[in-house]
């Protein structure tokens, strides 16, 4: 379902008295989970159809600083210097959440709502609870307290405990149509050329195609393009791209998908032999890994990066 029906239904349940006090909001990454809870949460906590992010009965949970980027942020601050946002977005974070911020939200829980009707809780995401968290909010879940809506936000329901998953109303948001996609496009970046290519870009997230505009993505891919369909592989630009992708997290995650997309693109390709697609789609799957094991591993990444430039250029 889409954002609008999904609020529509708790709307409903909330005014009939038949609010579920724990949900797991599930779906892709972009497709509008963490939109439809601010927006609950501005209705619950306001009574205004409005995202909201910070309210005294609200409390949103996701991993936490590591001790050395907190010690920096308090130095900062004390400093009387104000935090640079994009600085503070390519923070170091911890690779989980873990049983100490379980502990906060359920600290949270315990405490009196402000306007004496709701607080709202929200794990975002979910997914990156690790047992000790998980298991640790279980008699929350059940047995939420009075006045309490919990929400827990998944990219991958599949990684969560079965524990987690049963004791909680599930709303499952979908991928936007190509049409929605467009739509949507063309009314909040009317200035923004090549729409087609972002729709398919992003498939269906609206998450995605804000990181694609605001990472200048398009340009970024068409940096792509010029070098792998150039007849000879240029390889001082290769690293150029892969130099400049890997000082930005989104930017680094953007040119991941990109090749991807890429490598997908030829083997869709119509004239290609059986052989030369299945070639091209094990690439695709060798990319996958090489991205995971760089970022679970700590590998360096632009050579990662340029490694993969190569394959697909040797597969070409």
């Amino acid at each position: 379902m889409s954002v609008n029906q999904a609020l529509e239904e708790l709307k409903s349940l909330q005014q009939k008295g038949k609010l579920a006090g724990s949900w797991l909001i599930t779906g892709p990454y972009g497709v509008g989970k963490s939109t439809l809870v601010r927006r609950f949460a501005g209705l619950l906590l306001t009574g205004k159809d409005q995202e909201i992010s910070f309210h005294q009965d609200l409390k949103w949970i996701e991993r936490d600083f590591t001790e050395e980027e907190k010690r920096d942020i308090i130095k900062t601050l004390n400093a009387g210097k104000a935090l640079d946002e994009t600085v503070e977005k390519n923070r170091s974070r911890k690779q989980e959440i873990t049983i100490d911020d379980i502990r906060g939200a359920l600290q949270f829980l315990s405490l009196t709502a402000g306007n004496d009707q709701w607080r709202v809780l929200v794990i975002d995401p979910a997914d990156d609870m690790n047992t000790a968290a998980a298991n640790g909010l279980l008699k929350a879940l059940e047995e939420p307290p009075a006045g309490t809506v919990i929400f827990l936000i998944s990219h991958n329901a599949g990684k969560l405990l079965p524990t987690i998953r049963s004791r909680c109303r599930v709303l499952n948001l979908k991928p936007l149509s190509d049409f929605e996609m467009k739509n949507h496009i063309m009314e909040t970046y009317p200035e923004v050329s090549c729409v087609d290519v972002i729709v398919q870009l992003s498939r269906g997230s609206i998450g995605k195609v804000n990181e694609i505009i605001k990472n200048k993505g398009i340009d970024l891919y068409q940096k792509v393009l010029s070098v792998l369909d150039a007849p000879v592989l240029d390889v001082s630009m290769v690293y150029q791209i892969c130099e400049s992708a890997v000082k930005e997290t989104e930017k680094y995650t953007l040119l991941k998908d990109l090749l991807l997309f890429y490598v997908l693109q030829l083997a869709k390709k119509a004239d290609l032999s059986p052989d030369k697609c299945r070639r091209l789609l094990q690439l695709w799957e060798d990319m996958n890994q090489a991205f995971k094991d760089t970022d679970s591993l700590y590998l360096d990444k632009k050579n990662m990066l340029a490694n993969v430039f190569f394959k697909i250029g040797h597969e070409k």
